[in-house]
């Protein structure tokens, strides 16, 4: 019985043949398998044994036995692969006593594949194929044309021993069993489609529509362009992801650009933000002033690659997926994004309330009024010395620490998970919140006909007044036993939908209650989320919300655990949790204790364990912010500095759709 013997580790003894004369940047690891024995060049071949199988799902597996060149050994080593679901399997016999190494490749980790001749490295670091080190492979190259067809597969491993972070491995099948080119690439070719089959089942593609991208070339350093193209390009190349790119040429372009195409759906299966917060800041306000910004957040997910000074968004994402971050935030996102793997988020509706101005904006990220405010907005001058610039502006405001007196109000949440109901809205801490449009608050089947009832009591009437009354006194009904009946389309709980069905109704009353409900449906879709919480010019209710007034040295309201790269900000906040978590400093803090609250920001412990009348924190799902107007200050809205004054927010919960590794985040 043979023993077998599992490795996971790519570095293992496994990789027996290393490309010597084209050494690859570590960690990259690449190694080509040939379908054919070294003894077997120069003469008539035959294929090797191959077997395919296609479940019922559609899913593809296919094994091939492939050969690889040790200069240790004077035979090859005979390799049998393995494409199926899971990944790629690479097993071989080892040793005298018949022992099998496996190693594994993951089908999430693969990111794309690419076949056809034999690759050449360029100077950018792209991949190279491994020439083969055998006498006998100089001669053939070198008095006829190489016929082989080659399959590139692209994959980064992530190694969580030591520091976490992902390696590049390359996986080269080369096919020769054939005499031309072209019946070599078709077999290539069948692997290749398998792979990208796969990973479609898998759901690891977002679609064959093209990326939009937007580039802000000023980001972080003023290095973004470079980035984009040595970083991102590479990968989105090796994913074989189409991609439209837009360099923005100025403030507000891609709210602009956003707001305007109307194609959107059409030409784009995502939107990609290669920036700081503030670019992906200006395409979701610009999402969400279209009339069709439902379909756009539900059908477009978007992505976020850090190339800014603040990349709170993108750093986390990758704690909550536990994904690494440093030292190549760049290349670590872009492998998220191009994973095709998506996720609610929430975000918060701000409302201003300037005259004359708009009033309504949609956050992602934060708002914030005092300490940290000030030196995002007052460090901006410092923007070429990136992230070191918090650092600095920290210690200086410390020193000259201002407070600013106000009114502060906020309604708690409810614990996480319990069904809560505000409003219109009902739903649990965890899941989507859609709001109802007036007309569709509460639905229900209509029941059986009552006893002695005739059906001609339930029969339409002529006038289509008469009749949308009718309707309307049907799905107003809520003191009835509801029925569902087989010919309903959709629960008559539905928040999106308000069919119900009625035994025996007739084709035309069917089709009137049907047009009515589109018209509803086609209000609801375009409608913006009604507010839940009072206008920024009433009063808030005394019974459920706290108010108070003082003198404050920060106020901050945050719903992603980190609102820069390196400040843990608010660590048990979750993407789609319905809440917001507000941070609040009162006027009295001691310099040490603020010394303290700010040096534990990088790793999450700035929060007092023990209740601390100056620093507090509070889950909320709204909150308000009105300051004194006899001293100005600074407000800011995902790191944008607003008009100074009264300022409120309201969690929306699932609303967009950002780009994350994997299905399985973080408890």
């Amino acid at each position: 019985m043979q023993k077998q013997k599992v490795s996971c580790n790519l570095c293992s003894s496994f990789i027996m043949d290393p490309c010597q004369n084209l050494p690859l940047a570590s960690p990259d690891i690449s190694q080509v398998y040939d379908d054919t024995a070294a003894g077997d060049v120069g003469r008539s071949i035959t294929p090797t044994s191959s077997v395919a199988k296609i479940s019922l799902s559609g899913l593809i597996e296919l094994s091939e036995h492939f050969y690889i060149n040790n200069s240790k050994q004077k035979d090859p080593i005979k390799v049998e692969v393995i494409l199926n679901c899971d990944g790629i399997f690479l097993r071989r016999e080892t040793g005298e006593q018949n022992e099998i190494s496996e190693q594994r490749i993951c089908m999430e980790d693969i990111i794309g594949s690419s076949c056809g001749p034999r690759l050449k490295k360029s100077h950018r670091g792209s991949l190279a194929s491994c020439r083969r080190i055998n006498e006998d492979s100089e001669v053939e190259n070198a008095t006829q044309k190489d016929t082989s067809a080659y399959l590139h597969m692209y994959a980064y491993i992530k190694n969580e021993k030591g520091a976490m972070r992902r390696e590049r491995t390359v996986r080269i099948l080369r096919f020769r069993s054939f005499e031309t080119y072209e019946e070599n690439l078709k077999v290539a070719e069948r692997w290749h489609h398998a792979i990208r089959i796969n990973q479609a089942a898998a759901k690891n593609r977002l679609g064959e529509k093209q990326i939009l991208i937007f580039l802000n070339p000023k980001s972080g350093k003023g290095k973004g362009r470079e980035m984009f193209h040595k970083q991102v390009a590479p990968v989105l190349k090796e994913a074989d992801m189409p991609y439209e790119l837009h360099v923005t040429a100025h403030s507000n372009y891609a709210r602009e650009f956003v707001r305007k195409h109307n194609d959107l759906l059409r030409c784009y299966s995502a939107i990609l933000i290669a920036s700081g917060d503030g670019l992906f800041y200006e395409v979701l306000n610009g999402i969400m002033v279209r009339e069709d910004w439902r379909a756009i957040t539900r059908a477009l997910p978007l992505g976020i690659i850090p190339c800014g000074s603040g990349n709170g968004l993108a750093r986390s994402i990758a704690y909550l997926y536990n994904e690494p971050y440093e030292p190549k935030p760049i290349l670590y996102a872009t492998l998220t994004c191009v994973r095709g793997q998506i996720a609610p988020m929430d975000i918060v509706r701000i409302d201003t309330g300037k005259e004359g101005k708009s009033s309504e904006l949609y956050s992602f990220l934060s708002v914030g009024w005092g300490f940290i405010a000030d030196i995002d907005i007052e460090s901006e001058p410092l923007r070429s010395i990136g992230a070191t610039r918090f650092t600095f502006w920290s210690i200086r405001r410390l020193i000259g620490l201002r407070t600013y007196t106000g009114k502060l109000s906020y309604l708690r949440c409810d614990k996480k998970g319990r069904r809560r109901t505000v409003g219109n809205l009902v739903a649990t801490a965890s899941h989507e919140e859609r709001p109802l449009p007036p007309e569709v608050q509460e639905f229900h089947d209509i029941p059986n006909l009552p006893e002695g009832a005739k059906e001609d009591d339930f029969q339409p009437v002529a006038n289509t007044d008469e009749a949308d009354e009718e309707f309307g006194e049907a799905i107003s009904l809520d003191h009835v036993s509801t029925h569902s009946y087989a010919d309903s389309w959709h629960s008559a709980t539905s928040q999106r939908t308000a069919y119900f069905s009625l035994p025996d109704q007739s084709l035309r009353s069917r089709r009137s209650v049907l047009s009515r409900l589109e018209t509803i449906n086609l209000e609801y879709e375009s409608r913006r989320p009604p507010s839940t919480i009072p206008a920024l010019d009433q009063p808030v209710p005394t019974d459920t919300w706290h108010t108070e007034e003082g003198e404050y040295v920060m106020v901050h309201a945050a719903y992603t655990t980190h609102i820069s790269s390196d400040c843990f900000f608010a660590p048990s906040s979750r993407l789609n949790d319905g809440i917001i978590y507000l941070v609040i400093i009162r006027a009295g803090v001691g310099r040490s204790q603020l010394a303290h609250f700010l040096m534990g920001l990088s790793s999450g412990t700035h929060l007092p364990e023990q209740p601390n009348r100056y620093i507090e924190i509070v889950p909320v799902r709204a909150f308000r912010i009105e300051p004194n107007s006899d001293k100005e200050g600074i407000i800011t809205v995902d790191g944008e500095r607003v008009d100074y004054g009264p300022i409120q927010g309201e969690i929306m919960s699932g609303i967009i759709n950002v780009m994350v590794p994997n299905a399985n985040p973080i408890d």
